[in-house]
Order: C-alpha cells, then structure tokens, then sequence
C-alpha cells in the first residue's frame, strides 16, 4: 500500500538529517508501507502483475520510537550516505561480522552505516560505548567468507 505523504515526509527527513542523503533522491523513491515494514523502489508495477511484496527493497521499520534502516538499503545508497558513518577497520570487521560488541568512543549514538575501505556495508548502532553490527546473518557470512578468500 502507498505511504501516507507524512510517512514519506518522515522518512526523507530521517534518512536527510542522520545519513545526509539528498532530499531529491528519497524523493524520487516510491514509498509503501506494509505494518511496520517500510519499502521503497524507483520502478513501477508492471500493469496485470500483482505481488503480494511491495516492490523495491526494504529500506526501513517503523517503531514507536521512530526508524530503524535497513542494512541492505544503507549499501544500495553507498556514496550518497555523508553522515553517521563510522569506518572500521579488518579486525574490528570481523569482530563486528562475528557478532561481537566493540569500544566504541565517537561521537554517534544509535544507528550508523559501517564502512570498511570506502565501501557501507550495511547498519550498526552505537550504544553505550559500544558498537554492533545488525548485518542480517546471511549478509555477515558472505562477507566473512570474502574477507577469508581475500587474506
């Protein structure tokens, strides 16, 4: 179902203030709202198919508390995220992808993009002098495999 115009207004301006994404290309998104899934794309339905699953990628959850992204939508934005970022680096990669917690003294708290050699890898939060990573598990086993094959 179509996003309400204030959810895609929420939405932009969340994605504009904490990753600094340019307001023109969320807005260029289209925006539907499923419970508290919230999915975007650029395309359109093709006419006479229907899906049950919004079209696009998952780029968030709505909670009482406000947004949570998505990992696989902070790597398909990549260089348009500016803010939030925290760069790791291969050890603390792995701790992260490992599931472990890590010191963390910067100055973010709450949802972050990870980034390893240039590259968002997907959503971190910081929290009390901590850093996680909330990779969905799949996604953090290729990257171990790979970070493997590389070494």
């Amino acid at each position: 179902m179509p996003a309400s115009s204030e959810l895609k207004q929420e939405i932009t301006a969340f994605y504009l203030q904490h990753f600094g994404v340019p307001e023109p290309f969320m807005r260029d998104l289209t925006i539907e709202a499923s419970k508290e899934e919230i999915w975007g794309g650029t395309g359109a339905p093709l006419p006479g198919v229907y899906s049950a699953r919004p079209m696009g990628l998952r780029i968030g959850r709505k909670f009482h508390a406000g947004f949570k992204p998505t990992s696989v939508f902070l790597a398909a934005l990549g260089p348009h995220v500016s803010r939030s970022k925290v760069s790791v680096e291969l050890e603390d990669l792995r701790k992260l992808l490992l599931g472990q917690r890590i010191p963390f003294s910067g100055p973010e708290e709450g949802y972050v993009a990870l980034e390893y050699r240039g590259d968002i890898l997907g959503c971190g939060r910081c929290h009390q002098g901590k850093l996680h990573a909330l990779i969905p598990t799949g996604r953090r086993r290729e990257l171990l495999e790979i970070l493997r094959s590389h070494s």
